[in-house]
């Protein structure tokens, strides 16, 4: 390899690094968020420890971990995707925005906001998606 090639690469490995730790990806598996999210959308998420202090803030659709029910009645955490709905104090109520399927706070309560674990900034998959989320 040329020098040139070396350092391109070195520039990409730190290039994708620096965005790694301050994203991540979530798969949407629900219909809880339709028509604004669909199943398997792919999602860019911006970690909460690089967002200000006014996040998370009403409308905002954000990550966060939450207890699930199984089907055998045991309980695991899990990543949900909502739309934050209220804010106030150190709690969060958030709703999907497809009311008739969702499982939120109507159901288990607000949240503490320290379970937000971050942004949804981008829709990156399937590429005929692929947009801003608002």
């Amino acid at each position: 390899m040329h020098i040139a090639e070396l350092v391109y690469l070195a520039g990409l490995t730190l290039t994708f690094s620096v965005i790694a730790s301050f994203t991540y990806f979530v798969r949407v598996v629900s219909e809880s968020m339709a028509p604004t999210l669909l199943v398997d959308d792919r999602l860019l998420v911006i970690r909460r420890a690089v967002l200000t202090r006014c996040f998370p803030a009403r409308g905002q659709v954000v990550v966060f971990t939450a207890d699930a029910k199984g089907r055998e009645g045991g309980s695991s955490r899990r990543r949900m995707v909502k739309r934050v709905a209220a804010t106030g104090g150190d709690r969060v109520y958030v709703l999907g925005d497809n009311r008739q399927v969702s499982r939120d706070s109507r159901e288990y309560g607000c949240i503490p906001s320290r379970q937000v674990t971050g942004l949804v900034v981008l829709v990156v998959w399937p590429p005929r998606r692929a947009r801003v989320v608002r």
